[in-house]
């Protein structure tokens, strides 16, 4: 049973669309040349090895972040998936509904806290 109130739900789902469009100006802004929009920026081969270092680990942290951003985008649109099935708020996992502090603090969360603790304690862990 979903204890989500019309009011609850329409504040969450506001935050998670805004949240969406903060996040695809990022991706599209920010790492769009990780995805070939933007060519990279060479270094000549005069470039010290700790610029060349720099720059590799500069565009290591650059992918890591917007990875990061990518799976939190698909989160989101998968939380308003289950708002337009009118899942929302109840776990996907036992059905129990998901407290309204916890939406809040992140709308596009999928499970209760218990069934995220055991999905989490049973997941490979990814590089």
């Amino acid at each position: 049973m979903i204890t989500l109130t019309c009011s609850e739900l329409g504040l969450l789902q506001q935050r998670l669309f805004e949240r969406r469009r903060e996040l695809l100006a990022t991706l599209r802004g920010e790492y769009g040349d990780l995805a070939g929009a933007r060519p990279p920026e060479e270094l000549g081969p005069e470039s010290h090895p700790d610029e060349t270092a720099s720059r590799k680990a500069s565009d290591q942290l650059r992918t890591a972040l917007a990875r990061h951003e990518f799976d939190e985008l698909q989160q989101i649109d998968a939380a308003l998936a289950r708002v337009a099935d009118g899942r929302y708020g109840a776990c996907v996992d036992c059905g129990d509904p998901i407290g309204y502090e916890r939406l809040v603090a992140a709308p596009y969360t999928a499970r209760c806290v218990s069934c995220q603790t055991a999905f989490e304690q049973h997941r490979p862990i990814r590089q």
